[in-house]
C-alpha cells in the first residue's frame, strides 16, 4: 500500500510518535510518504532520509505565558487554526491528485481528510478537557466533545495509541464511554523498548519540549534547578533545528562527568541510553513523552505539565495517581523534593507488563 503519514506540528510529539508507526509500516512492506512542517519535518527527514516528504502548512500556534490566559489566547488563535485546516485539506487534495495513495494517516490534523481515499486519525484525546474550572466549563466540554465526535466519525478509523484496559496511559481522555464507534485501541507508540540499551549514567536528565513561549520558560526553570545541583546533569533543549538554523551535531560522548551538559537535540538512540541510566528524568507530561517513558519502564520520573494546558495537567495527575510519576507545577519545581517523593517507587515498571498482558492490540494493514 502507498501510505501518507501527516503529523501535527504543535511541538515535536506528534512527529516523534510517528517514527515507530512509520517503521512498522515499512517493515510490513508498505510504501510510506510523509507530510509535515517545521521541526517535525526536519526530525522525520533525519530519521527517514530516503522517504518522500511533502511540506504541509503548520498552524503556528503559540501558548500564553500565563496559565490564566491559556484558554483566551487559544481562542484568539482559533481562526488561524481553522485557516490551517482548510489550507492542509487543499494541500492534501493537490498531493493526492499528483501522487495517489491508498491510505492517509493523520496524527492530530483534522484537515487531513478526503472522501476519495480512506483516512485514519490518531489521537489520545477523544474527550477534550477545558483549562481551569470556571462557570460553564462543563457545558463547554460537552460541546467540544460533540464537535470532536462529529469530526472523528468522518474518518474510516480512529486509532488511540494506548491500552484498552483499566491500566492505561491516557485515562479519561480516551477511555470514558461515549466514544466514536470507529475507535480502535492500538499499543502505545514509542521509539524505545525496555531492552537492548546499555545505560549511560547521569544524575538528572531534563528534557524541554513544546511550543513557545512556554518551552523557553520551562528551560529557564530547569536550568535554575540543574545549576544548583552537583553531579552529572544533562539538559536537552528540544530544538532539533539547532541554534540559528544550524543542526545539532553533538552526542552523548560529549557529556561532562560531574557537570551540566546542554544539548539542543539528541537522537533517539542517545535518549534511550540516557533513559536507562538516569537517576531522575524530568519532562513535560505530553503524551508522546509519556509513551516513551512507559516504553522504557522508567522508574524515577518527574512530570511538569505546561501551565494552563488541561490535557497535560490531567495526564500528570493520572500518572501520579497510578504511581508512575511525580507531578510538580512549573513555578514550584524542586528536584531534591522530587527525589524524596520518588524514592522506593517502581514508576512505569510497576504496571507496564500487566497492561501488556491484559490485552493490547496493534494496528495491522
Amino acid at each position: 500500500m502507498r501510505i501518507l503519514v501527516c503529523p501535527l506540528d504543535w511541538g515535536l510529539g506528534h512527529a516523534t510518535r510517528s517514527i515507530p508507526l512509520i517503521r512498522a509500516l515499512l517493515e510490513n512492506g508498505h510504501e510510506v510518504r510523509i507530510g509535515a512542517s517545521g521541526g517535525g519535518k526536519r526530525l522525520l527527514q533525519g530519521e527517514f532520509p530516503d522517504l518522500e516528504v511533502f511540506d504541509f502548512p503548520g498552524y503556528r500556534v503559540r501558548y500564553s505565558r500565563s496559565p490564566a490566559f491559556f484558554l483566551p489566547v487559544m481562542l484568539i488563535q482559533l481562526p488561524r487554526v481553522l485557516a490551517g485546516m482548510i489550507s492542509e485539506a487543499r494541500r492534501l487534495h493537490r498531493i493526492l491528485a499528483e501522487r495517489p495513495c491508498d491510505l492517509v494517516i493523520s496524527d492530530g490534523r483534522y484537515g487531513i481528510f478526503t472522501r476519495g481515499t480512506p483516512c485514519v486519525f490518531i489521537t489520545h484525546q477523544v474527550f477534550i478537557r477545558v483549562p481551569g474550572r470556571f462557570p460553564g466549563a462543563g457545558v463547554m466540554e460537552r460541546l467540544l466533545h460533540a464537535l470532536n465526535l462529529r469530526l472523528l466519525r468522518r474518518f474510516a478509523q480512529v486509532w488511540v495509541p494506548d491500552f484498552p484496559g483499566k491500566r492505561n496511559l491516557s485515562g479519561d481522555l480516551s477511555h470514558k464511554t461515549g466514544g466514536p464507534g470507529n475507535l480502535e485501541f492500538i499499543h502505545p507508540l514509542s521509539r524505545f523498548s525496555a531492552t537492548g540499551y546499555e545505560p549511560v549514567h547521569v544524575d538528572v536528565l531534563a528534557m524541554v519540549s513544546g511550543p513557545e513561549p512556554q518551552r523557553g520558560l520551562f528551560e529557564q526553570a530547569l536550568r535554575t534547578q540543574l545549576e544548583a545541583l552537583e553531579g552529572t546533569r544533562v539538559l536537552v533543549r528540544g530544538l532539533p533545528e539547532g541554534v540559528d538554523g544550524q543542526p545539532p551535531i553533538r552526542g552523548i560522548d560529549d557529556i561532562r562527568i560531574g557537570a551540566l551538559t546542554e544539548f539542543d537535540h539528541l537522537s533517539g538512540q542517545d535518549l534511550a541510553l540516557l533513559f536507562r541510566g538516569a537517576d531522575l528524568i524530568v519532562a513535560r507530561s505530553g503524551y508522546t513523552t509519556v509513551m516513551e517513558l512507559a516504553g522504557m519502564r522508567a522508574r524515577a520520573v518527574l512530570v511538569v505539565p505546561t501551565p494552563g494546558q488541561s490535557e497535560q495537567e490531567y495526564l500528570a495527575e493520572h500518572l501520579e495517581a497510578s504511581g508512575s510519576a511525580v507531578k510538580m507545577d512549573q513555578d514550584s519545581i524542586d528536584f531534591r523534593q522530587a527525589r524524596e517523593r520518588i524514592r522506593g517507587g517502581k514508576g512505569f515498571a510497576g504496571w507496564m507488563a500487566v497492561a501488556h498482558s491484559e490485552g493490547s492490540q496493534s494496528f495491522s494493514l
